[in-house]
């Protein structure tokens, strides 16, 4: 992937007699402006290339080069221009001849922040088929520009110091390939689309519309999105917004993931036709009782789904993302839930909590309780169980030592009376990653898969301290096949009722 930096031209909010470096210079709570968009792309992932149009004459004074390739770890290259051009949209086309068409290309103010995992923008950008994509925020202020959206929650048209909607783009503009963007841009050129004799970037995104391309959007809450645009939001930044910034990396919100990539063939063969996440469950689908269930307070939830369940419950899925959901297609069946997991990670923070749940139960008891219990504890993962006297082998199994401790876990196989419920909690995700990693280079099936509960044992072997955490048996719901359905439905009445 490119990300595409155009900073070259002058500010009138930033004036030579008051400022003594060029606008990607001036500080910002301590750090170059441009420092600060830097960081905030590299969650894009590993695989970002960093592109930097430039004017010439600061580029060799305050050695740009040098500098870029020390914040980019060497993954930077500069286009030096001459002279001034006839608007952003103009100067990004001056880095035609560095950028494989093919490549996907994003298009970055350098004088912004946007505090969302902006990695999971983009799967959900390129799960949606997109070829283009925006990243908005709710404001009214003529200084930006602004989308509207269809009925089908695409978006129809794009504006430039118009206020068409409360939809306001945040200087972020996703191509699936850059030869959309090369083409819609040279269209815009050739329209003669400008806003006070000026190109911007947003008028290419009508062009792609015109041309039937599909442009999707995500939006972000506005005191996540931190513009650089003049002094006074600098100042704002530096006294309100670097807290939050600090606050939410201090506080990281729990991510939960729920994999839901089966084929559910037992409710096939008996009739239902919907796949299972979505079979109406009291007026509404199955996957959406599941995540207002384990979704703790101000959790990223993620939701793994087939492909083929994607394009047949299109609308349900568009509902899925309004809530912001993030949602992930899995192209085929996995070898197993771990694996499936797995596929989110580009989602997921490795430093972050992460919680796993089953994608058809549902249990009658306060997530939070679960997840503050293992913090409280100081522990590295907790295991939501429940008591089974008969051990029936159906189910997971975790062994405990005196003080609590688990000591291993087991698929299929009763090693204890604690049954394990079917939601998972990593205090880091990374270690579930790793554990899961190494199950899978040992091998470590069960009826020829990997399933999460396993992953354990292996972050066990690596030091950590995981618990349990107990509920009765009869506060858990299953919902996995018809037969359990229908007993959950009994006496209840639906939402809408």
């Amino acid at each position: 992937m490119i990300v595409l930096f155009p900073t070259t031209g002058t500010s009138p909010h930033f004036s030579p007699e008051d400022y003594a470096y060029p606008r990607p210079l001036i500080e910002v709570a301590g750090k170059p402006m441009i420092l600060w968009a830097i960081e905030n792309m590299k969650s894009l992932g590993s695989d970002a290339h960093f592109l930097f149009l430039v004017d010439q004459q600061d580029a060799v004074k305050y050695s740009y080069e040098r500098i870029f390739d020390l914040s980019t770890n060497g993954r930077s290259e500069v286009v030096m221009l001459k002279g001034a051009t006839a608007g952003a949209l103009c100067t990004c086309l001056m880095a035609v001849d560095k950028i494989d068409p093919t490549e996907p290309l994003v298009i970055a103010n350098s004088d912004q922040i946007i505090d969302t995992r902006l990695a999971s923008v983009i799967a959900e950008f390129e799960a949606a088929k997109a070829d283009a994509g925006v990243i908005t925020f709710e404001t009214i202020h003529p200084r930006w520009s602004y989308v509207t959206l269809g009925d089908d929650g695409f978006v129809n048209r794009t504006s430039e110091k118009d206020v068409i909607s409360n939809k306001a783009i945040a200087g972020f503009y996703y191509f699936r390939e850059a030869q959309i963007f090369f083409k819609a841009a040279t269209a815009a050129l050739r329209h003669g689309v400008t806003v006070d004799d000026r190109y911007y970037v947003s008028s290419s995104l009508n062009e792609v519309i015109l041309d039937g391309g599909r442009v999707v959007s995500a939006s972000v809450p506005a005191d996540r999105y931190h513009s650089f645009y003049n002094p006074k939001m600098i100042e704002n930044f530096e006294v309100n917004g670097v807290r939050r910034l600090s606050s939410a990396q201090a506080q990281r919100p729990v991510q939960l993931v729920v994999p839901a990539a089966g084929r559910g063939s037992r409710f096939a063969k008996v009739g239902f036709t919907r796949p299972k996440p979505f079979i109406d469950v009291l007026g509404r689908p199955m996957i959406q009782h599941v995540l207002e269930n384990t979704l703790p307070p101000g959790g990223q939830p993620t939701v793994l789904l087939l492909r083929e369940h994607l394009d047949s419950q299109a609308d349900a899925v568009a509902e899925l993302r309004s809530q912001g959901v993030g949602v992930v297609s899995v192209d085929q069946l996995t070898e197993g839930t771990a694996c499936t997991v797995l596929l989110a990670r580009q989602h997921l923070d490795e430093e972050a909590p992460l919680l796993i749940a089953n994608s058809d139960q549902v249990v009658d008891m306060r997530i939070v309780d679960f997840i503050d219990d293992c913090m409280s504890r100081d522990l590295d993962g907790s295991i939501l169980v429940f008591r089974d006297p008969k051990r029936d082998p159906k189910w997971s199994f975790a062994e405990t030592d005196a003080a609590g401790f688990v000591l291993r876990v087991a698929e299929k196989q009763p090693i204890s009376e604690l049954a394990t419920v079917g939601i998972y909690f990593f205090r880091r995700a990374g270690d579930f990653m790793k554990g899961a990693l190494d199950m899978m280079v040992h091998n470590d099936r069960t009826n020829n898969e990997f399933y999460v509960c396993p992953a354990y044992n292996y972050a066990i072997r690596n030091g950590a301290r995981i618990g349990v955490y107990e509920i009765d048996v009869r506060n858990m719901h299953g919902l996995g096949t018809p037969e359990d359905l229908a007993e959950y439905l009994q006496g209840r009445e639906p939402a809408y009722a």
